[in-house]
């Protein structure tokens, strides 16, 4: 399978020393000759929305996306009628990235948006042009249809089934420590 906007990219195995992508589960954003960008999915940070914008009244939690811009906030949404200049893609699943973030903070005060409909993220990561096609090569990334709501998933197993869904003798990579070079 190539890489596409609206995949999920697990990390292999080969990852398991990597002190940021081990055990990740992504979604590509957009994968085209320029490079690509993706946000880890799987990576809670102990943030959450009122902790970086207190004048919202909202508790929803703040992901890692990834090393890259981790100074600046990302969302991805499914709600694309009520939030204005959002970029489609994926069709499939009904994801949107950004929009007028203005009106999103009115949203979330006037409690008409929640988790359920938008994740936010510090970073994101990404690739300059043919270098994920390199890692995939290097067997550092296994590519999937995303078939997981991304708003609904539990951080925790979510590597654990998709590792094992690509390959059930994957099944021995389950219990691994999330940082092995602690052990």
């Amino acid at each position: 399978m190539k890489p596409s906007s609206g995949k999920l990219l697990v990390s292999t195995p080969e990852l398991l020393m990597d002190h940021i992508f081990n055990q990740s589960v992504l979604l590509l954003s957009e994968h085209n000759d320029r490079g690509s960008m993706a946000f880890m999915l799987n990576k809670p940070l102990i943030l959450r929305l009122n902790d970086v914008f207190p004048d919202i009244p909202s508790n929803i939690q703040i992901w890692n996306g990834g090393p890259v811009e981790t100074s600046n906030l990302f969302y991805i949404h499914n709600l694309p009628e009520l939030i204005p200049h959002a970029i489609p893609f994926d069709k499939t699943n009904n994801l949107y990235i950004g929009g007028d973030f203005q009106l999103i903070k009115q949203l979330l005060k006037d409690g008409l948006i929640d988790e359920n409909h938008i994740r936010f993220f510090l970073g994101y990561s990404g690739w300059a042009p043919g270098q994920l096609q390199d890692e995939i090569k290097e067997k550092a990334w296994f590519i999937m249809p995303n078939d997981i709501n991304i708003f609904d998933i539990n951080p925790r197993n979510i590597w654990k089934e998709k590792i094992v869904a690509i390959n059930p003798e994957n099944v021995i990579w389950k219990n691994a420590p999330l940082n092995p070079h602690l052990n």
